[in-house]
């Protein structure tokens, strides 16, 4: 296709009269008129496609509103680092269309090509350069969502999943509500050619079950995380508020002695060489794990459930030299599974979290084993290979005194949230757009006297924590910005 001389023109969208639709599926567009589709008259139909002959908005299809369970099928092109994107769903659903290798986009998976734009990265990256057609398709049912990009399943994740807490949280900062149906579909016009073809879709009978593989996607590399990391600084900034942390109620955990791990049903309360595992609704004791007194436990400390695991920091404070390792348990049977040495980093081991396809560990030194200063996080791969150290601004180490941060976890608006040793408060920090280390926010007043935490991702703004002088779990809600 060539670009008509002082126009600013789109790629087409049409489907070639002479084909076949698949059984089950509806044309959206006949080829010959604009008929069902709103416009500002800066789209026409050129020789059975649709193009842009000017500047405009997106082209909306009014005839009938996007199924809430539904299959769309079509195919897309791009000019040399064009954005743009499918809108199927009210609010920030978008599939996003783009040049890779030519948009500054590219370099984030969670903005390129095929991903849920600002939420879910994909798989992988699949798209052809740019001039050349790519073929799509969106599947949806229930909190189901897939999308696929020349043939490949690239996303695929159950929105109700706790599992993807960090990367739902991007996109409902941006403004997005997946449980929101009824929308009209949208393609987005964004100041650059892009064209569409072969766009028909379907309704998802109740009887046709999708089940979701919950692919994992692409992790984000570190200055795509802090660029993104800016953006989000700034969409937060007009809705500052105050933080406020509500105590809900308290269990008895014998336990309750170093932290505290949480699912959707259980609670599961830590102390150096034992776990309890406790019902949220009543607090009843249904099972636990204690290591033998040969065993070669020490001190356990936070607790993180994820991939229906139980992943637990150990290290051995307060011997020396300093060893550290994750510790992974079964939360169904409460049986250890493996152990991972991560000795050669350096320092006492104390939490643990996931966010963005990396790990992010805390490695803690005490004045009775070093120097607190030198406590820092370090990012690791998937292979718990280490890939960057992100360090305490000194503000933050004179909080800890002779002691440390001895809980974390990423939590609501994707701050990392952090506690010391003793203090009754839970502090707020963001990635840094530029250099090494954390930016602090705020301190909240909370019940708790340090030690460590965990946010429940089954309901969002809910947090565990504990007392270890009454050997109690805390309930408590903390909301703010």
């Amino acid at each position: 296709m060539t670009f008509l001389p002082r126009l600013m023109v789109c790629f087409t969208l049409a489907l070639p009269f002479a084909q076949a639709v698949e059984p089950g599926f509806e044309v959206i567009f006949d080829g010959k008129t604009l008929d069902g589709w709103k416009h500002g008259g800066h789209w026409a139909v050129v020789e059975g496609e649709i193009t842009c002959v000017k500047k405009g908005g997106s082209l909306v299809y009014e005839k009938a509103k996007v199924p809430d369970d539904f299959e769309l099928r079509f195919d897309w092109k791009v000019a040399k680092g064009c954005n743009s994107g499918v809108y199927y769903r009210p609010g920030q659903y978008e599939y996003q269309l783009l040049d890779n290798a030519n948009s500054p986009y590219g370099e984030n998976p969670r903005q390129a090509a095929a991903s849920l734009f600002f939420g879910m990265a994909a798989t992988r990256d699949v798209v052809k350069p740019h001039g050349e057609w790519n073929e799509a398709r969106i599947v949806c049912q229930g909190s189901v969502i897939q999308h696929w990009l020349n043939g490949a399943k690239v996303i695929d994740f159950d929105y109700a999943d706790p599992h993807w807490f960090h990367e739902l949280e991007v996109l409902r900062i941006r403004g997005g509500d997946l449980t929101k149906r009824g929308a009209h579909l949208s393609l987005q016009y964004h100041g650059a050619a892009v064209g569409f073809k072969n766009l028909r879709w379907r309704a998802i009978p109740a009887s046709e079950k999708l089940v979701s593989e919950n692919l994992t996607p692409m992790p984000i590399p570190d200055g795509a995380l802090r660029k993104e990391q800016e953006r989000v600084n700034k969409m937060l900034a007009g809705k500052k508020g105050e933080w406020r942390h509500e105590e809900l109620k308290r269990f008895k955990a014998d336990e309750a002695h170093q932290g505290v791990a949480v699912d959707a049903e259980h609670f599961y309360a830590i102390t150096n060489a034992a776990i309890g595992k406790y019902r949220k609704d009543t607090g009843e004791r249904v099972g636990g794990w204690k290591d033998a007194k040969s065993g070669h436990i020490k001190h356990l400390n936070a607790g993180l459930i994820l991939d229906g695991k139980l992943w637990c920091a150990h290290s051995n404070y307060p011997e020396m030299p300093m060893k550290s390792s994750v510790e992974v348990f079964d939360p169904k049977t409460m049986q250890r599974l493996e152990s991972i040495d991560l000795t050669s980093v350096g320092g006492s081991l104390t939490w643990v979290d996931r966010r963005d396809g990396w790990w992010y560990a805390c490695f803690a030194q005490y004045a009775k084993t070093g120097d607190p200063a030198r406590t820092r996080v370090v990012r690791f791969d998937s292979n718990w290979k280490p890939t960057a150290e992100i360090r305490f601004p000194a503000e933050m180490v004179a909080k800890f005194g002779k002691n440390s941060s001895s809980g974390g976890s990423f939590g609501p608006d994707r701050h990392l949230f952090i506690t010391g040793h003793d203090a009754q408060e839970l502090y707020v920090m963001d990635l840094p757009v530029a250099g090494d280390v954390w930016a602090w926010k705020t301190a909240i007043p909370i019940s708790a006297h340090g030690q460590a935490f965990a946010w429940d991702r089954s309901a969002p703004a809910l947090l565990y924590s504990i007392d270890r002088k009454m050997h109690e779990v805390i309930v408590s809600r903390v909301t703010g910005s």
